[in-house]
């Protein structure tokens, strides 16, 4: 009887061993399988890489293949100080008042393919917007910044980038945000620059290097005149053609010591035959859709804009200064409903400024936009094993002025004196702060005064 039931067990385990499993799967395990598929790469598939370049970088061996994904954030935090009469005569719903603000968050990503076409996506999360039925009600928005192909190596053309992005003019418009030595830019970038559109617009713009090191650039870009950060516009032609050229008389030892000159211009047709022209306080407490204007023009009808930006700047050693000078003409103005006919009107603004470095380091230099770049410290604050750093200290300093007055459409006359200190921990991130001293002079003399400020800014980017 036992060797009847051996003979049973033997010839049961036979027929539902691996080949019995075979002939008469089990449903079961179809459904396992549904579940988790297993994915089996094609055998050609290249096999992508990670490293740290300034943040989580893949690339294949061959670097036909890269990927980065990339933010950066930045969190003010703000205190004024001005004359109750001056407060009472400011525009805007949020005027002057102590704060914090999120200045900037941005997340994206950029990447290429067989190195002739790069990827660059990248959104704010920080921009805000006032309803028109409620001024006082702001809501966020996510909105594009750069969102864009470029098409390098073109023959007889150089690089093509088409999408949204900034166009080519003004030196510290082209400087990253991540890269400022301030915590704002001069109050020109919000007069001439900024346009109520981010600073970035949608169009076509051909760019490339001449001259040997790279010591040369020139761009040229045909744009939509826009005042929506939104990434869109319709109307009836409304093109901005804008270039730029630049060129390196020095540029020694990696840039150590270099001097920048270049010129840009823009002529452009105006986005619903109307332009405003407006600068903000250097420091922001609140987002920019509510923040307190310094200058206002207000709303002006017009034909087209002429913009002209030279632009100068140089580094030795520890040493660097930057300086541009802002001219703007506008023809066919008038003042809208009915407004009287101004001709042409003239607007213009200028800053310079000066920076130094007390730990030795220099300002590095990018030559894909002829304009500074990332900051590395010599020596990363590190308090922690053998190699140890306080990072980079430097000292800034700026002078600027907007002249809004011009004929019959005047927004005021504004001076202003920036004082920074910029703690740059590591490569990727650094403490800054500001003090701001502006004067304001405008048609109502109850609206002149000086206005002070202290703003402290944390920010990293990967």
């Amino acid at each position: 009887m036992r060797r009847s039931i051996r003979f049973l067990i033997v010839a049961l385990a036979s027929c539902i061993g691996p080949a019995g499993f075979a002939q008469e799967p089990n449903p079961f395990a179809v459904v396992d399988a549904m579940q988790t598929p297993k994915a089996i790469p094609p055998a050609d598939a290249p096999e992508m890489k990670l490293r740290w370049k300034n943040g989580p970088h893949f690339s294949t061996d061959d670097g036909l293949f890269t990927f980065q994904p990339g933010g950066r954030f930045q969190f003010d935090a703000v205190a004024t100080a001005l004359p109750a009469s001056l407060r009472q005569n400011l525009a805007g719903a949020s005027p002057f008042d102590d704060g914090v603000n999120i200045r900037r968050a941005r997340l994206g990503a950029e990447g290429s393919f067989y190195h002739t076409i790069e990827f660059k996506v990248e959104f704010e999360f920080a921009n805000s917007f006032v309803t028109q039925t409620d001024p006082q009600r702001v809501s966020n928005v996510a909105t594009p910044t750069d969102f864009n192909l470029t098409f390098r190596e073109l023959p007889g053309v150089g690089n093509i980038r088409i999408g949204n992005q900034k166009q080519p003019i003004s030196f510290e418009h082209i400087t990253s945000s991540k890269y400022l030595n301030f915590l704002e830019r001069s109050q020109n970038f919000d007069g001439f620059t900024e346009g109520f559109n981010n600073g970035f617009v949608l169009g076509a713009m051909a760019f490339d290097n001449f001259l040997s090191d790279k010591r040369g650039y020139w761009a040229l870009g045909l744009f939509k005149s826009t005042r929506s950060n939104l990434g869109f516009n319709v109307g009836r032609n409304e093109a901005d053609l804008t270039g730029r050229v630049v060129v390196l008389p020095i540029y020694e030892n990696e840039g150590e010591r270099l001097l920048h000159v270049g010129i840009a211009g823009s002529y452009r047709d105006l986005d619903d035959d109307q332009q405003r022209y407006r600068t903000r306080f250097g420091l922001r407490s609140a987002p920019g859709a509510i923040s307190g204007l310094i200058l206002d023009t207000g709303l002006l009808s017009g034909d087209r804009e002429t913009r002209l930006v030279p632009e100068l700047a140089g580094v030795c050693g520890p040493w660097s200064f930057q300086a541009e000078y802002f001219s703007s003409w506008l023809t066919g103005t008038r003042q809208p409903v009915g407004g009287a006919e101004l001709g042409t009107t003239f607007y213009q603004g200028a800053y310079v400024e000066a920076h130094y470095f007390l730990t030795g380091e220099h300002r590095a230099y990018d030559h894909e936009r002829m304009t500074f770049g990332r900051i590395k410290p010599l020596k990363p604050l590190r308090w922690t094993g053998d190699t140890r750093g306080w990072g980079a200290w430097q000292l800034a300093a700026r002078y600027g002025f907007l002249d809004l007055d011009d004929k019959g459409a005047t927004g005021g006359l504004a001076q202003e004196l920036v004082l920074g200190v910029n703690w740059i921990l590591t490569a990727n991130a650094r403490l800054q702060a500001n003090y701001v001293l502006t004067h304001r002079n405008v048609a109502a003399p109850a609206g002149d005064g000086f206005i002070h400020g202290v703003g402290v800014r944390t920010a990293w980017d990967f």
